[in-house]
């Protein structure tokens, strides 16, 4: 009867580790991840890469309805080869003048998607553009690649300067998103009349 207890006793230990760890991988991250392997280049050439991914936690001015957004898609935010504190989670007034918006650059599952949430519809994220984690690699100092992709504010004054179709300029009053490949080449995406448009950056 003791050997018994005991076999079933540890038998319930192990059901309730398993359940734990199912939790544990079911729930969002809150530790920095490194994405790693090999991919072939444009070029040719076969490099090692590694692409910081930060949790959602280094980001604590998210307003609770964006960050659990986020949550729900297993996003951890993708750090450019460049940086030196944590980037690519911005608000600003992205809808029109005076609103509070926000923008992320989410990967999940080999794949980074550019979000935009507007203050009015906070639940429901706009999937600006997206492609795989290592389409735009640049090379850092360890001697791997890393990430390229970084996304920042536009004023209102540096999306006048930006070129929309036919080199026409935009009388934005408003922000804008910068969508940049560094360097490389860069963008802007700009919401207006109900819809975006992209400008080109390059004088």
């Amino acid at each position: 009867m003791a050997l018994r207890a005991v076999l079933m006793m540890v038998a319930t230990l192990m059901a309730g580790s398993a359940m734990a760890a199912f939790a544990q991988s079911d729930s969002p991250a809150t530790a920095e991840q490194i994405e790693t392997g090999r991919v072939r280049l444009p070029s040719g050439a076969e490099v090692a890469y590694r692409i910081r991914l930060l949790p959602l936690t280094s980001f604590p001015s998210l307003p609770a309805a964006v960050a659990e957004q986020l949550a729900e898609r297993s996003c951890m935010v993708p750090q450019t080869f460049e940086a030196r504190a944590p980037e690519n989670v911005f608000r600003a007034s992205l809808e029109r003048k005076g609103s509070s918006d926000w923008a992320v650059l989410c990967s999940a599952n080999g794949a980074t998607t550019l979000y935009v949430f507007f203050q009015s519809q906070p639940g429901a994220p706009i999937a600006l553009r997206k492609q795989r984690d290592t389409e735009w690699l640049g090379s850092e100092a360890l001697g791997a690649y890393g990430s390229a992709w970084g996304i920042g504010r536009r004023s209102p004054s540096q999306v006048r300067q930006a070129k929309g179709s036919g080199s026409k300029r935009i009388e934005a009053d408003h922000d804008g998103i910068e969508d940049a490949f560094i360097e490389k080449s860069s963008t802007t995406h700009y919401f207006q009349d109900g819809s975006w448009m992209t400008l080109d950056n390059s004088n």
